[in-house]
């Protein structure tokens, strides 16, 4: 696509009418007709837009862990310098109140490079036991992934680099591979499977310390090591807040990654660190200049898109529910069918963005979620709720390439129940793989879903708890067979049961 040879300012200029003001209201059509189309492009921006702004605004890890090292970021999540990874070692804790929709199957590394500054050497694990999950997603400013290696595509080990947009080199000798990202900004992040004992966590842990992403000017031969227990280690806060202050005051992280007052001024400074962008977003970028060129020449312009921003804000949260997002998988179930892979479907990655921001490509991971009963009614915990697998009908997953599913559970805010009472915040491979779960005599698979503990015993050993209140579920199925792929596996419905909590 040949672009415009005008500059965005003059592109701009021609979106107010000539003559706005002629007699007797003659110029009222053309305002309104013009007014109408910046409304509506306003719209469309924002939902384009958001999940660019929403990862920019995450390399203020880079300021918050300069100096310091790989580490935990308000020794929560994975944080480290520009281009550098940071590791958890442990599934990520469900007190945390900042990033929604965690899963309790992975140990999470992450890496926010800036290839304008540097590319990155990424390593990938030599030394992984049969089966064993791990992967690492690439996505772009925008949230598509780019690239996903891991067990389910069989990656050796070895040697990656990570390229921007204007890089021009060759591979390097011994290097796997060259992986080049659309814009400057590129999000790596790690994820290996740990089922819930001490030896499969261990056993996590060595994948993921040998796994990991490093500015190309501090590469050296042979492997490198990495040390997912010491950057856990290194909790890290920003002045003014201490571990004392989040443990007795989770929600004081709880605020929206995207503020809508802020957000043209926030999309500009992430435009300017990314001015090229894939050839999907490529006339939607051009788009965003002209628009945020009109809103800084002229002050009415300027408040009816901060004021279509707003609504547009607000319409954008109701959508992205897990009553609503999606599209029918089955009994009641719902999955984003492009999920990671998405093109130019800028709402639906905008949903993302706001449920389950970095989902990983749909060859690599599909996600099924729901806020509703079998009769369509929202899930609330005052209830008791059953998901019955028949026998042989678990989600079919490649375990060879490490596939593994789960059902997680939610609170209507999509944060993990922070006072689980038998500690589960999931149920799915890491409780069979740890030999915690009770099948029936005839081969199925009953799980329990109430906030009150069942009063028996095989029900208590398949019980995942529930908030008092409102709750959603989310299915993950990684390295899914054909039969997910295709929609032809069915999940079983969520059904109610009479009995309800005193």
């Amino acid at each position: 696509m040949k672009e415009s040879a005008l500059q965005p300012e003059a592109l701009a200029r021609a979106l107010s009418p000539a003559h706005a003001d002629l007699p007797d209201g003659a110029g009222a059509p053309a305002r309104l007709a013009n007014e109408k189309y910046v409304e509506s492009l306003a719209r469309i921006l924002f939902y384009w837009g958001y999940p660019a702004v929403n990862t920019y605004g995450r390399t203020s890890c880079w300021e918050a862990m300069k100096g310091a090292g790989p580490g935990a970021t308000l020794g929560l999540f994975p944080g480290a310098p520009k281009n550098h990874t940071g590791y958890l070692d442990d599934y990520m804790s469900a007190l945390q109140r900042k990033v929604v929709t965690p899963n309790n199957d992975t140990i999470y590394g992450a890496c926010f490079a800036d290839l304008a500054e540097d590319s990155v050497v990424l390593q990938t694990p030599s030394q992984v036991p049969p089966g064993h999950y791990w992967t690492v997603q690439m996505a772009d400013l925008f949230t598509t992934v780019t690239h996903q290696i891991g067990s389910a595509s069989r990656t050796p080990g070895g040697k990656f680099l990570v390229v921007g947009p204007d890089w021009q080199g060759e591979k390097p000798p011994g290097f796997l591979g060259v992986l080049r990202s659309p814009t400057n900004l590129a999000v790596l992040m790690f994820r290996c499977f740990a089922a819930r004992t001490p030896e499969a966590k261990a056993q996590a842990r060595s994948v993921l310390n040998q796994l990991g992403a490093v500015p190309q000017k501090e590469d050296r031969p042979g492997p490198l090591r990495f040390d997912c227990e010491a950057s856990a280690r290194n909790k890290v806060f920003p002045r003014g807040l201490t571990a004392d202050m989040l443990a007795a005051d989770p929600d004081l992280l709880r605020h929206r990654p995207v503020n809508a007052l802020t957000f043209w001024d926030d999309l500009q400074v992430a435009l300017d660190a990314n001015p090229r962008v894939s050839t999907d977003d490529a006339p939607m970028a051009a788009q965003a200049r002209v628009l945020l060129a009109l809103r800084a020449v002229d002050p009415a312009w300027r408040a009816l898109v901060d004021r279509t921003t707003l609504a547009a804000n607000a319409e954008l949260h109701e959508s992205a529910k897990y009553h609503q997002a999606g599209a029918a998988a089955g009994n009641g179930w719902q999955r984003q069918e492009n999920g990671g892979a998405w093109g130019s479907d800028w709402f639906g990655r905008a949903q993302a963005a706001v449920i389950y921001i970095y989902v990983n490509d749909f060859h690599e991971a599909i996600y099924f979620i729901r806020g509703t009963d079998a009769q369509g009614e929202l899930l609330q915990g005052r209830y008791r709720y059953t998901v019955t697998f028949p026998k042989g009908a678990l989600p079919p997953v490649d375990r060879d390439r490490g596939g593994f599913w789960s059902l997680t559970m939610y609170d209507q805010d999509y944060f993990m129940v922070p006072d689980s009472p038998n500690g589960r915040h999931n149920i799915g491979t890491v409780n069979l793989d740890a030999n915690e779960l009770a099948f029936a005599s005839d081969g199925s698979l009953v799980l329990h879903l109430s906030h009150a503990e069942p009063p028996e015993a095989d029900a208590r050993a398949n019980w995942l708890p529930a908030p008092a209140g409102q709750f959603a579920l989310l299915v993950r199925t990684y390295v899914p067979t054909p039969p997910l792929l295709d929609g032809s596996y069915r999940l079983p419905d969520v059904q109610k049961s009479v009995a309800r909590e005193a």
